[in-house]
């Protein structure tokens, strides 16, 4: 076993313990000061679920290839000899024996290195790339004066990052004051398409989870998930209802099926660790049926029966919980003939730019009938089906 400091910026939070030889976590014994992670609730069920959320994916192929040519054995190793670094936020952990200063081995120390690269082959490189989770390939560029992140696809003739350009020209069209990722994408060589970026966090603003503020205290049972979150965030000083409904409503649109309680959240001072607002919206890949696209455009039934990750599995739940239905203006929504265009653009194949349009279209009259005070309900619209086979 070793021992580190758990650090935030040049703050000691707590003494966090790790197996020296996989890498996973163990033990946390908070300083109480104040700084610990879940707005320092850093219960030790927290604690090792926060250590695990940290990881790179070892689904992902880019951790695979290190853990198999390195002197690594999985990807919690490789998170502590980085000494889980993020750019997201400014928690680091400092080895006992150790006399490092924070700002000698933050993310935005490390332009002065590598040409501005970040190395993503050494286990002791300070990789801040050790920490970034989610599916796609991804990596940061810190070459120019604002770090870019890099996601590849590969899959489904990279969608995932074409849906990630397609959010930003949805979001971009309303005129909600919400923020918003926006998303450039760009072909490579090797035949996958690259979304990118820029960070939206710096070296005085970080990102904190909604998973970290939902389970940052308990609340009780007469109160769900996904409203216990909007209260807590009030308690902090932001109204963050809108910018929920808004989400809720465009991921129905969009059919964003992995809005985990990681995918969006808020941020906060770093100095201070006062809340500042919501986190922009981001990381709206897996959606538009990227990884199950049917020869057909899908039915009602079939719409609504995609599992979602988020606070609830279903799209049904999630809409039940939306007070400002209105908040996103269906006038201002690009048009399925746009959708399709946009997609063929990108490189997508025709019929299935066609069909992806034309799923979009009925989802956009869902959402016009929903606004208009009728309900989404998976059960009626199975109902529905099977009177209509009938007859």
């Amino acid at each position: 076993m070793k021992n580190y400091t758990l650090m935030h910026k040049n703050e000691e939070c707590g003494i966090l313990t790790i197996d020296e030889t996989t890498g996973r976590f163990e033990d946390y014994r908070d300083y109480n000061r104040g700084f610990s992670p879940f707005l320092n609730n850093a219960t030790l069920e927290n604690m090792k679920k926060w250590w695990e959320l940290r990881a790179i994916p070892a689904s992902r192929e880019t951790i695979r290839d290190l853990i198999a040519s390195l002197d690594v054995v999985t990807n919690e190793e490789y998170l502590a000899k980085n000494l889980a670094l993020s750019v997201i936020d400014s928690y680091w952990i400092k080895p006992f024996e150790a006399s490092i200063d924070y700002n000698a081995i933050n993310f935005y120390s490390l332009i002065n290195y590598n040409e501005g690269k970040i190395p993503y082959h050494n286990p002791t490189s300070y990789d801040p790339n050790a920490s970034l989770s989610g599916q796609m390939e991804k990596y940061w560029d810190i070459s120019g004066t604002v770090p870019v992140l890099v996601k590849e696809a590969y899959k489904s003739f990279g969608q995932q990052s074409v849906n990630e350009a397609f959010a930003s020209l949805l979001h971009s069209k309303q005129m909600a004051d919400i923020p918003f990722v926006k998303y450039n994408i760009t072909s490579r060589d090797d035949g996958s398409i690259a979304s990118m970026c820029n960070a939206f966090t710096t070296k005085d603003i970080e990102y904190v989870s909604a998973y970290e503020i939902l389970y940052s205290e308990k609340h009780s049972n007469d109160v769900n998930d996904y409203n216990a979150y909007i209260e807590i965030c009030q308690k902090h000083g932001i109204d963050v209802r809108d910018f929920m409904d808004y989400q809720t409503l465009t991921d129905f649109v969009l059919t964003n099926t992995d809005e985990h309680l990681m995918n969006f959240g808020i941020l906060r001072d770093s100095n201070t660790l006062e809340f500042i607002g919501p986190a922009p919206i981001f990381d709206s890949g897996n959606s538009m049926f990227f990884d199950n696209l049917g020869k057909n455009p899908y039915t009602r039934v079939e719409l609504l029966n995609q599992k979602m990750t988020s606070f609830y599995k279903s799209e049904e739940r999630m809409l039940s919980n939306v007070k400002n239905k209105l908040i996103v203006d269906t006038d201002l929504l690009p048009l399925p003939n746009e959708v399709a265009d946009f997609y063929r653009e990108k490189g997508i194949p025709d019929s299935r730019a066609d069909i992806i349009a034309a799923n979009y279209a009925n989802k956009v009259i869902m959402l016009q009938e929903f606004q208009h005070g009728k309900s989404i309900s998976l059960y009626n619209e199975k109902h529905k089906h099977q009177k209509l086979k009938r007859t």
